[in-house]
C-alpha cells in the first residue's frame, strides 16, 4: 500500500506541472475542485493495484512458490458456468434489496452511531465525487479504477487467499466462506452496509468454491461494482430516470420472484460445477 501510494504521487505529478508542494496541497483536499476527480481515481487505482494485486502475487511467488493456476481448475469455465454466474448474480442483487433496506436504517448504540454515521457520510461524499463523471471517457476510466481493479485484487486477497487460509484453520469450506464473507463486509468500514455486502462476499466464495474457478467470483464482483457505477452515470446523464443510490424500495412481488430464479440458477450452477467435476 505505501509502495502503490508513493506511485501513484508520482503518477499524478503530471497534472500539476510536476510541482510536489502543489500536489501535496490536493491531496490535503483532493474534493474541493472537479478536477481533481481524475488525479483522485489514479492515486486510488495504482494503490489497489498494488496492495490488492501485485502484493498477493508476490506473496504467493515468494512465500508459498505458487502462482495464479491455483486459483482455477477450469481454467477456461465454459459458457454456460459464465451465463449462470451472471443469472445467479443478477438475481441476487433484488433478493438482496430488503437486507439493503433493513441495514440503512439499523440504529446502532449510541457509543458507536455517531463514529459509523460519520464514516458513513464521508465514504459516501468520496464516492459521489469520484463517479460525478463529466464525460465517458471519465466514466471508463472510473470502470477501470472501481470496478476492474477491486473484481480481480479483492477476489484474489479475499477469495483466493483468506478463504484458503480459513479453510485450512477449520477444514470447513461452509465455515470459511462465511468467515470471509464477514471480514468482507466488515473491512470496508461502511457499517450501514455490511450485511449486504457480506452475503454478497458469500455468494463469490460460493460461486469459487464450487466451480474451482475464481474467475467466475470475479466476474460477480465486476458486474456489482460495474453495473452500480454504469447506472449511476446513465442516470446522471438522464437517460434513465431510477437512481440506483435511491431510497425507493423494491417490491415485493419482485424480491419474491428473484428469489425464485436465485434459487433455480443457483441450483443448476451447483450440479452444473459438479458434474464437470465428475467429467474433469
Amino acid at each position: 500500500m505505501f509502495v502503490g501510494n508513493f506511485v501513484g504521487l508520482i503518477a499524478i505529478l503530471p497534472f500539476f506541472d510536476f510541482s510536489l508542494g502543489e500536489t501535496m496541497v490536493f491531496l490535503t483536499d483532493p474534493m474541493s475542485d472537479a478536477s481533481g476527480r481524475v488525479p483522485l481515481l489514479l492515486v486510488q487505482g495504482v494503490s489497489g493495484l498494488f496492495t490488492f494485486i501485485i502484493a498477493p502475487i508476490l506473496y504467493l511467488r515468494i512465500f508459498e512458490k505458487k502462482g495464479l493456476s491455483q486459483f482455477s481448475t477450469i481454467p477456461n469455465p465454459p459458457g454456460i458456468a459464465l451465463l449462470l454466474t451472471v443469472a445467479v448474480w443478477f438475481s441476487f442483487m433484488f433478493l438482496n434489496t430488503p437486507i439493503i433496506e433493513w441495514n440503512m436504517n439499523i440504529d446502532f448504540p449510541n457509543f458507536f452511531e455517531a463514529f459509523a454515521r460519520g464514516l458513513e457520510d464521508e465514504l459516501k461524499d468520496i464516492t459521489e465525487f469520484l463517479t460525478a463523471f463529466d464525460n465517458i471517457g471519465q466514466m471508463l476510466f472510473g470502470l477501470i479504477i472501481i470496478a476492474i481493479i477491486p473484481g480481480i485484487g479483492e477476489e484474489l486477497i479475499f477469495r483466493g487467499l483468506i478463504q484458503q487460509k480459513f479453510y485450512e484453520a477449520t477444514k470447513n469450506a461452509h465455515v470459511a466462506i462465511w468467515l470471509t464473507g464477514l471480514l468482507f463486509g466488515v473491512i470496508h468500514f461502511q457499517f450501514y452496509g455490511m450485511v449486504p455486502r457480506m452475503l454478497l462476499g458469500v455468494l463469490f466464495g460460493y460461486l469459487y468454491w464450487w466451480s474451482g474457478s475464481l474467475l467466475l467470483a470475479i466476474l460477480a464482483h465486476f458486474l456489482t461494482n460495474g453495473f452500480t457505477l454504469l447506472m449511476v452515470y446513465l442516470f446522471q446523464q438522464e437517460v434513465i430516470e431510477f437512481n440506483i443510490d435511491g431510497t425507493d424500495e423494491v417490491p415485493l412481488s419482485t424480491v419474491l420472484i428473484s428469489g425464485i430464479i436465485f434459487g433455480i440458477m443457483f441450483y443448476y450452477f451447483f450440479k452444473l460445477v459438479k458434474h464437470q467435476e465428475s467429467h474433469g
